[in-house]
């Protein structure tokens, strides 16, 4: 009896759940159709896009400016931080385990970031309309794009050279080729029992963190394609990444208990 109950009150919560859901984004749409009916957010969303346009040279000099401070800030922390940990006791390398994991995750934030908004400020440019106004344009884009490039190269090998700083304090653990299409998998073979726990864990919680994310996202770019005509290729792609992230956690999971029963 007590079981039954507790089932039924598990489906009265998602019920609840989902009726407040509906009368939220029900509510949220109206608001949207009020405010995007009326005619007020087309004139501002051009407005945006148009400023996004033209910022996007200076913008991207900026960030690469920037990144490459930055990455040779972290670097160079890095290295440091593992140059003292090979002359460090037990106690002391302990703490400087820890600045090195929370350096080097500081640098990698970065460093993915700066990628990120790299292909956001490129992406405002990519369009031939665009590109035909004038030839003053199309030369500012072309920088923009070398520019590009030179972030998101510097941006590869400033991640080498992560990997090749972390081996400086690791030299008989820390292995692997960053080079190589196998890295990840050598890495891991490289880790201890302690860092495969660590990895495995926030590998888990990444993909709790996805599972609901992504349904959000994918009911964002459906009222964005509602509302702002953004097209349905953003509701594919959000869709295509949930599956993705879905069938390859119950894939791994199954073949982490056919190895099992192999044994």
């Amino acid at each position: 009896m007590r079981n039954n109950r507790k089932k039924t009150n598990a489906y009265l919560k998602l019920a609840m759940i989902t009726l407040i859901s509906a009368a939220a984004g029900a509510v949220f749409g109206f608001a949207m159709f009020w405010f995007v009916g009326g005619g007020e957010a087309e004139p501002a969303i051009r407005s945006v896009y148009s400023w996004m346009q033209t910022a996007s040279l200076p913008v991207m000099a900026a960030i690469t400016v920037l990144a490459v401070a930055a990455g040779e800030i972290y670097i160079r922390k890095l290295k440091d931080l593992n140059m003292r940990m090979l002359h460090a006791d037990d106690e002391e390398c302990d703490a400087l385990d820890y600045e090195e994991e929370k350096t080097g995750a500081v640098g990698m934030n970065i460093s993915i970031l700066v990628q990120g908004l790299a292909f956001v400020f490129l992406s405002f440019g990519y369009s031939s309309e665009y590109l035909g106004i004038s030839d003053a344009v199309t030369r500012r884009f072309l920088i923009t794009c070398i520019l590009f490039i030179f972030c998101t190269v510097y941006e590869g090998f400033w991640q080498v050279r992560y990997v090749k700083a972390i081996q400086i304090g690791h030299p008989y653990m820390k292995k692997a080729d960053p080079s190589s299409r196998k890295f990840q998998k050598q890495w891991i073979d490289c880790c201890d029992e302690a860092e495969k726990e660590m990895i495995y864990q926030s590998s888990y919680r990444t993909y709790m963190i996805l599972n609901q994310t992504i349904p959000f996202l994918i009911a964002i770019t459906m009222l964005c394609h509602l509302f702002f005509q953004t097209g349905i290729l953003a509701v594919l792609a959000v869709a295509a990444i949930w599956l993705l992230v879905s069938f390859t956690y119950t894939s791994s999971c199954v073949s982490v208990k056919r190895k099992k029963i192999e044994r």
